[in-house]
């Protein structure tokens, strides 16, 4: 499974080694301090029962020699074998720790028979056992920390295991060619009877309700589509055998030219229609003349101007061949020309088809800024309009789906423009840097 995301498995590893790390830790930190301490306590207290000791047995003879053990023995000060040991009695008996060449002693100073005298202990198999235990506390965090690293990799990736096997089947169903004959149904009982086991459900559930969507809407588009090309192909016919027809009067041909054209571009748009119903196949390499969908376009627009004081204008510099549908291109740039027709009482609607884009520019009586948010849409429109508010709605569906950039400004009274970009991938490489 390719990791792109921040991984889960590893999310839960880490508070188990840092929750085994800081516990043993802190067991071994309690336990060296502890251990610590009581060994300082013991050495302590053979200190403090040597000197009462040696103070009972000075009161009773002032003769009698200082403590001599394996560790523990009496100096009196100042002695050549405690050179750092001053002979000056402190009132708070405090034991000192000195190190003497390779060896460690706990040192208490008293004045015993007045006489200054040091007991001296030799602490340095205490500390030497003090750092063996260092050493095994530290290994045994060390181990422990590696024993939570195991145990939560083992934890997690039961865990993790089920939602690994789900976004396996959920890749393998995205990368089926044609959802609406794949099943996108979840097997609940594959996964573990929990709360991944219930969100397994709920996304079969969920799924299936999609899919029947996803039919019923494909059936439908499909449907329509069928049922209104019968139709539009009898009338774009019967236009054909009408404006042929040698009787036909000279003032009803123009007439007959608009049904006609009309019935051309409702079958353009039927299968554009049709084909943003459905995703778009690999196999899909169609080629799209853009100046001469342009001039259609213009050509049906004009009808629109004849009884307003509007000039039409196209300008064609550059004549780009794109890898798109026709009837889409159609439909997402004959939107945006009707629009400016519709909206231009006077003046001039500028068209002009570059190597890059299409600009179309008018004169008309342009969008109030507070529109700009909702402008594309769906049902959104101004007062103005006596459409349904689809029109922009379905440029930027058509354009998203052909990966085409709109570019929209406008001022309220003084016009709009409008520039479709197209993107760098769909052109020649000719064209693209001729820009």
């Amino acid at each position: 499974m390719n990791l792109r995301y921040d991984s889960l498995r590893t999310r839960l590893i880490w508070p188990f080694v840092l929750l085994g790390y800081a516990v043993s830790a802190i067991l071994s930190l309690a336990s060296f301090t502890i251990f610590s301490a009581l060994e300082e306590q013991a050495i302590e207290r053979a200190l403090a029962v040597e000197l009462e000791s040696f103070y009972y047995r000075s009161e009773r003879n002032p003769d009698a020699i200082p403590p001599t053990a394996s560790l523990l023995r009496g100096v009196r000060l100042p002695s050549t074998e405690l050179p750092g040991i001053a002979a000056h009695v402190r009132e708070d008996r405090v034991i000192e720790k000195v190190i003497i060449g390779d060896q460690r002693f706990s040192v208490l100073v008293a004045e015993v028979a007045g006489t200054p005298y040091a007991l001296v202990y030799d602490r340095t198999d205490t500390d030497a056992r003090l750092g063996r235990l260092a050493l095994f506390l530290l290994i045994a965090t060390i181990m422990m920390t590696l024993l939570s690293y195991l145990v939560g990799s083992r934890l997690a990736l039961r865990l993790v295991s089920p939602i690994g096997q789900l976004l396996d089947e959920l890749n393998e169903k995205a990368g089926k060619r044609d959802p609406r004959q794949a099943d996108l149904g979840f097997v609940a009982a594959d996964y573990p009877n929990n709360e991944i086991g219930e969100l397994v459900r709920r996304i079969d559930a969920f799924a299936r309700r999609l899919q029947g969507f996803i039919l019923r809407e494909n059936h439908f588009a499909a449907d329509v589509s069928h049922e209104l090309r019968t139709p539009v192909a009898v009338i774009r016919g019967a236009a054909e055998v009408l404006k042929s027809h040698p009787k036909m009067p000279e003032a009803c041909l123009p007439r007959l030219e608009t049904i006609q054209r009309s019935a051309v571009r409702m079958g353009g748009v039927l299968e554009a229609m049709l084909l943003l119903s459905r995703e778009k196949e690999e196999g899909d390499d169609p080629a799209c003349a853009l100046s001469d969908v342009v001039e259609d376009i213009v050509a049906d627009c004009r009808p629109s101007l004849a009884r307003r004081p509007v000039e039409l204008s196209l300008e064609v510099r550059a004549h780009p061949i794109l890898p798109v549908e026709r009837s889409l291109a159609y439909v997402v740039i004959s939107n945006i020309v009707r629009n400016a027709c519709t909206y231009t009482e006077r003046g001039r609607i500028t068209i002009t088809v570059e190597s890059d884009g299409v600009v179309v520019e008018d004169t008309g009586i342009g969008i109030p800024e507070d529109r700009f948010p909702t402008l594309f849409e769906r049902h959104a429109k101004g007062v103005e309009s006596e459409g349904y508010g689809l029109g922009l709605s379905i440029v930027a569906r058509v354009a998203q789906r052909l990966k085409w950039h709109v570019e929209l400004s406008s001022v309220s009274g003084r016009g709009t423009r409008v520039r479709l970009s197209f993107c760098p991938d769909l052109l020649p490489e000719s064209s693209w840097n001729s820009r």
